[in-house]
């Protein structure tokens, strides 16, 4: 358990201490003893998960670095019998992730995963699939495959639904776990070694949200089907504050580059923006193509245009990391770079994993607007045509605050700046 930082849900128990002499007692007064001792211990607390955002910190003690894959975990060892819990990830080495999933279908939880064929053709992918597949059968569609106990993982060769690339998306749906009922789990981390201690991550909670619940579940079958040619394609789903997106889009516009096209830099008020100018931060990993270089460009036009932008980098490409530094160098754009290369290999070590965008002022008609964009997809030209991905945009000033503030303790504490 290399990279088990904690264990939960430990089936054993341990009776309690009853003295020398209790092998020799009559069964009865044992029982009783036993039941007596039970009764005078308080039950273990009733766990819920914690709602909105959560952080990890890479740089930080084990907890802080693995507190998205640990949550994860108590969510899976935590989830009721009779429940269901839905899983897309594209990266999948944990073996606390699988001991947990594999123990929730033990118990009676109806455990269904979607792993990337590629990347996620791990050892502990495949002790995940040789239970949860024991009783599938080859020959019957699903959902009737799946076996009675409506258990299964899929491996998609390539993309799950559409397009030619993989299974990028990273969700985590439970109808039922500890407390909360109807929980969706949206992050840029997959469940492995990497997302917690190579990068910087974020996850979103949404409990009590079974609007959420059915269109995440909908998607995720459309993927456990594996057939990338049939036609499911992009949507876009909304519920309550909360917009969900799908992808591949295989034609039409770019939705970052639409939500970049509504936007207004001057005339933000209702306390929105800096100084009436919109201000738009933006943490990315993986940056690049034809894509990316859009999207950097429109970043720094906007700020030429007045608004305030501020962007974190992970892995950008050559031209893109060249049209943010011409731009940060002139004093436009704010840039930080957040690649370390700890010991000395050449290689980079810890880097932001996030992909998330912050808009604060005037977009569309609102001229006070508290956007959060965050989610699985990069920005490069294959996340929009190629593959599995999902975003979530939430729309409310608090999750707006508290982004800001990871920002800000990334620039602050992990991330060097880039021009003046």
């Amino acid at each position: 358990m290399h990279d088990a930082v904690t264990v939960y849900g430990r089936d054993s128990f341990v009776a309690p201490h009853l003295g020398g002499y209790a092998l020799f007692r009559p069964l009865a007064a044992v029982v009783a003893t036993f039941a007596m001792t039970l009764a005078a211990t308080p039950p273990a607390a009733a766990w819920e998960p914690t709602g909105g955002p959560m952080f990890n910190n890479p740089w930080g003690a084990t907890g802080a670095r693995w507190k998205i894959v640990n949550h994860v975990n108590k969510a899976i060892n935590t989830a009721r019998p009779g429940s269901r819990v839905l899983v897309s990830t594209f990266l999948f080495d944990s073996q606390a992730s699988a001991d947990a999933l594999i123990k929730a279908r033990n118990r009676g939880v109806q455990v269904q995963v979607v792993f990337d064929g590629d990347d996620a053709d791990t050892r502990q992918a495949h002790r995940v699939a040789n239970v949860l597949n024991r009783d599938n059968v080859a020959a019957a569609p699903p959902p009737a495959r799946w076996g009675k106990d409506n258990s299964f993982a899929v491996f998609c060769k390539g993309s799950c639904r559409a397009g030619r690339a993989n299974n990028h998306a990273k969700f985590y749906v439970f109808t039922r776990t500890g407390t909360a009922s109807d929980v969706v789990m949206v992050s840029s981390s997959n469940l492995n070694k990497g997302g917690a201690v190579k990068g910087w991550n974020d996850m979103y909670v949404a409990k009590s949200k079974p609007q959420m619940v059915k269109q995440y579940s909908d998607i995720h079958a459309e993927m456990a089907k594996d057939t990338p040619s049939d036609g499911d394609g992009f949507r876009e789903l909304v519920s309550g504050q909360f917009i969900s997106r799908f992808y591949p889009k295989l034609r039409g516009e770019d939705p970052v580059m639409q939500d970049l096209a509504k936007v207004s830099c001057r005339g933000a008020d209702g306390g929105a923006g800096r100084n009436g100018r919109t201000a738009i931060n933006v943490s990315m990993f993986a940056w690049n193509g034809a894509r990316g270089e859009r999207i950097a460009r429109r970043l720094v036009r906007l700020d030429n245009l007045g608004c305030d932008v501020s962007v974190i980098y992970g892995a950008p490409s050559k031209i893109v990391r060249n049209i943010l530094r011409t731009s940060a160098r002139k004093g436009q754009v704010k840039l930080w770079d957040s690649r370390y290369d700890r010991n000395g290999d050449g290689i980079f070590d810890v880097r932001v994993h996030h992909k998330y965008m912050l808009i604060n002022g005037r977009y569309g008609d609102d001229r006070s607007a508290w956007r959060v964009h965050t989610g699985s997809q990069n920005w490069g030209q294959g996340t929009l045509r190629g593959g599995d991905e999902n975003t979530l945009t939430i729309v409310n000033r608090g999750v707006y605050a508290k982004y800001m503030q990871n920002w800000n303790y990334v620039r602050a504490n992990g991330a060097r700046r880039i021009g003046r």
